[in-house]
């Protein structure tokens, strides 16, 4: 399965072999992201493909010297990201990476950490140990006994911007979300970034994670609780310890009411769900959450990647409305088309507030394994991020690309018209009787090369 995926890999970061990025003395761009949340769109525009992994180098060629850079990645495989990171440790920023030992090992190279790697020693020796840069590899979780590295957020202590002729110094930006610091994480999966600049306290809080991280030991109470300054909540996986109780998303489904809120003309409760990953015990416990949420009247939508068989047969029971957003592309078995994000968004009564309106987002899946796993994750109660989230699952919802063709119609309430029209479908049964055959196409087309149809969904997740 490895040769796979390191097929994928090497056309990829190809360019890589072109050779290091020439050093620079000041900062190549002066740009900081905007704060709140942003999207790309593989099926988008050139600009909406490559939105994140924009906006993640050209910040990285904004800070100046003297900066930090901290990121931690469940992979690092993108020839911009290396060469922007190598470019910044040139002009003296300290750049530190932590990834997971899986995504570069011998048994599966990785140009592009293997060349970040090598030109982060380079002058190394000289610099005060708080200025060192390095990349370096867990394995297993970082703070756990299980698990995974599989948190992904990228820090920066400070960026330099322009405004008209000004340059102006903007401290302490913190992005975390869906997105690796992959091409992949950019040209087949659909993620999102959430920033934040100016919050000391909240930039601290993801350092000291990070540093922690750094040491590959497991920590007694890996658990840190939420920081909630009353509008961004963040928290850290592994869910050990004495801060974990529940399972952190049940208590979330728990407190939801379906009717009476104030948020929505009809008094109706919204859920937006996009998620990767959904199986095991845990993802059962959940599926027969929502389900009970759809049977109470709750308006809910679902995107989804890879949920289990026994999972999926309990939302349909409850024909709660679901769009499999993951196409095999080139036809070879593999779905290499999908969703990688791991949000949520509910706008009506949560909380006995008829009027809430919150997004949980982070990197964390709906999983047992995700619970023993480095993770960040956040809560976000404020109303124009919630109406953000809800308007992109919406649009993933409805808008499958075109290019995917009638035969695979996900169980889309509507037609939309226009580049992404679909096929409409008279009844709920007809949709998943349509999907279910796609998938046994798929599945079909594995099983005579002998692969796992979701291996590089689970390979780059």
């Amino acid at each position: 399965m490895r040769k796979i995926i390191m097929l994928v890999a090497t056309a990829l970061v190809a360019v890589t072999l072109t050779g290091a990025p020439a050093s620079a003395k000041g900062t190549p761009d002066k740009y900081v992201p905007k704060a709140g949340p942003a999207f790309n769109n593989p099926y988008g525009s050139k600009s909406a493909v490559r939105r994140l992994i924009s906006q993640v180098n050209r910040t990285v060629d904004s800070v100046p010297r003297g900066g930090k850079i901290r990121i931690s990645a469940w992979n690092v495989r993108s020839a911009a990201i290396t060469n922007s990171l190598i470019r910044a440790h040139r002009r003296n920023v300290s750049v530190q990476v932590v990834m997971d030992r899986a995504n570069w090992n011998p048994n599966n190279p990785n140009v592009d950490a293997a060349r970040l790697k090598a030109a982060l020693r380079v002058g190394n020796k000289d610099r005060a140990k708080e200025k060192k840069s390095f990349l370096r590899r867990c394995i297993g979780s970082c703070r756990g006994k299980h698990g995974i590295p599989h948190s992904k957020f990228f820090l920066f202590n400070k960026v330099k911007t322009k405004k008209g002729k000004k340059v102006k110094t903007v401290r302490w930006v913190t992005m975390y979300g869906s997105y690796n610091a992959t091409e992949l994480g950019a040209t087949i999966q659909w993620n999102d970034l959430f920033t934040m600049k100016n919050d000391e306290a909240r930039y601290d809080q993801f350092l000291s994670v990070f540093d922690e991280m750094v040491k590959d030991k497991p920590i007694k109470n890996a658990y840190t609780g939420y920081y909630d300054d009353g509008a961004v909540a963040t928290a850290f996986y592994p869910y050990v310890g004495k801060n974990a109780g529940n399972d952190p998303i049940m208590d979330v489904l728990n407190q939801v009411t379906c009717k009476g809120a104030t948020t929505n003309k009809n008094g109706t409760t919204r859920i937006r769900i996009a998620q990767t990953a959904m199986y095991g015990d845990r993802g059962l416990a959940l599926a027969r959450k929502i389900a009970q949420l759809q049977r109470s009247g709750c308006n809910i939508r679902l995107v989804y990647a890879m949920f289990g068989g026994e999972v999926l047969r309990i939302l349909r029971a409850a024909k709660v409305p679901l769009t499999h957003l993951a196409y095999d592309n080139n036809e070879d078995g593999l779905y290499d088309r999908y969703v990688h994000m791991k949000s949520m968004a509910i706008s009506g009564y949560y909380g006995g507030n008829p009027g809430a309106r919150m997004v949980w987002n982070g990197s964390a899946n709906w999983t047992s394994v995700a619970l023993a796993s480095d993770e960040v994750v956040g809560v976000v109660n404020k109303k124009w991020v919630t109406n953000k989230y809800m308007q992109w699952i919406d649009y993933m919802f409805t808008h499958r690309p075109a290019a995917w063709g009638p035969e695979h119609p996900g169980n889309n309430v509507a037609a939309p018209t226009g580049r992404f029209a679909v096929g409409a479908m008279d009844t709920y049964e007809a949709r998943a009787a349509a999907q279910d055959q796609y998938d046994a196409q798929v599945e079909a087309r594995a099983r005579k090369r002998g692969v796992d149809p979701y291996a590089l969904i689970k390979e780059e997740n």
